[in-house]
C-alpha cells in the first residue's frame, strides 16, 4: 500500500528509515522514474513514495508521517562550549558536537 508520496528520492528513503526504525516493514518504490523528469511526464504517480508492507501498521505509520511533517517548533540553543547558535531540534551543536546540557 502506498502511504507517502516524496518529492525526491532521498526524502523517500528518509521516510522508509523512520517506519523502519519503529518496526514497520516498508520499501521505497518509483526512484528509477525521478531520473526521467522533463523525459516523461512527472506528477504523483510517477514521484517516488513509500510503500508499506505491513497493512495492519497503517494507523501508525500515517502518525509517524504525519509528525515527520510538522514544522519544529523547539527554539534555537546557544552550545555552551563554542558559543554556536543551533536550531532546536539538534540536540549536538553542529559546530563543536557538544551536547546543549553541557556545562561550561
Amino acid at each position: 500500500m502506498k502511504i507517502y508520496s516524496a518529492a525526491n528520492p532521498p526524502q523517500a528513503h528518509i521516510v522508509c528509515e523512520l517506519l523502519r526504525s519503529h518496526n514497520i516493514d516498508c520499501e521505497v518504490r518509483g526512484e528509477g522514474i525521478f531520473g526521467l523528469q522533463g523525459e516523461v511526464p512527472f506528477g504523483e504517480t510517477s514521484e517516488p513514495h513509500v510503500w508499506l508492507l505491513e497493512l495492519d501498521k497503517s494507523p501508525q505509520a500515517t502518525l509517524l508521517i504525519k509528525q515527520f511533517e510538522q514544522p519544529h517548533t523547539e527554539p534555537s540553543w546557544r552550545c555552551p562550549v563554542c558559543d554556536e547558535i543551533n536550531e532546536g531540534q539538534f540536540a549536538l551543536c553542529w559546530q563543536c558536537s557538544s551536547s546543549e546540557s553541557v556545562a561550561e
